[in-house]
């Protein structure tokens, strides 16, 4: 990512930058924030890896009648010749 692409998003209503957000392994990274909803708001945060802003992962949050949190992460990636092959 570069800073272009960080100075349109800071435009956008809505979204924040956080610091230090985790994804599901527990790195830390650069989170990308925005809140949807007023009553039972939802947060969905991208994590960037702090240094090359690598895609580390995601979470979710609704707060509403009962809370949930979803975390996941990429572990790995890779590139592949055809669909459905895996990275070695």
């Amino acid at each position: 990512m570069n800073a272009s692409l960080f100075r349109a998003l800071k435009l956008v209503p809505g979204v924040r930058f956080i610091a230090g957000t985790e994804d599901a392994l527990h790195r830390h990274g650069l989170g990308v924030q925005v809140v949807s909803g007023t009553r039972f708001p939802m947060r969905r945060t991208l994590v960037l890896d702090p240094k090359t802003y690598a895609y580390l992962g995601y979470r979710q949050q609704w707060h509403g009648a009962k809370d949930f949190t979803f975390v996941f992460a990429r572990k790995v990636s890779g590139v592949v010749d055809h669909p459905g092959e895996r990275p070695r």
